[in-house]
């Protein structure tokens, strides 16, 4: 437990309104479904706020709760399988300024949603969780329970389809 003051509800407020946003999309990119990203963070912002007096000042909390909203979504993937990995629907929100931008991230985000329906759970999680969420091996492979060995060949296998299913991509430009 910290001796700091746990957060207020002013500064959770806070966070929510700059940062929910990402907390959705990052559980939708785990769960790659709408209603279970929207499960996760609600449980994170629950389970967040019941443990507030854990909360240490020398981390933001908004990254402190973008942890528990990562780690929500797994929970809730654990619990559902093996349907959790249907594709998505529609894109997630774009925020991009030009037309052109646009229509690249919208093929970047289509060939990748596409791509990453490819791999394995355990390759797509652990993508997710390294390259899009920048967690460390060690985290993964705890959270996963399984050896960093493990986890890094989950890796190289995603990595590996990854680029043999985007490949058009690179020729674009």
């Amino acid at each position: 437990m910290s001796s700091v003051a746990a957060p207020t509800q002013a500064e959770f407020h806070e966070a929510i309104a700059k940062r929910s946003d990402t907390w959705y999309s990052a559980c939708l990119r785990i769960t790659r479904d709408f209603d279970l990203a929207e499960d996760a963070v609600q449980d994170a912002l629950l389970n967040a706020w019941h443990k507030r007096n854990q909360y240490e000042r020398s981390a933001r909390l908004d990254t402190w709760i973008h942890r528990i909203a990562v780690n929500a979504a797994l929970q809730l993937l654990r619990k559902r399988r093996p349907d959790a990995w249907d594709a998505l629907d529609t894109d997630i929100q774009d925020h991009t300024e030009t037309p052109d931008t646009a229509r690249a991230d919208q093929e970047l985000n289509t060939s990748l949603t596409a791509a990453l329906q490819e791999l394995s759970e355990k390759e797509r999680v652990c993508f997710v969780l390294k390259h899009l969420e920048q967690w460390r091996l060690k985290e993964i492979a705890e959270e996963l329970d399984t050896s960093i060995s493990s986890t890094k060949q989950a890796l190289f296998r995603a990595v590996k389809k990854l680029r043999v299913s985007m490949a058009s991509l690179r020729s674009v430009g």
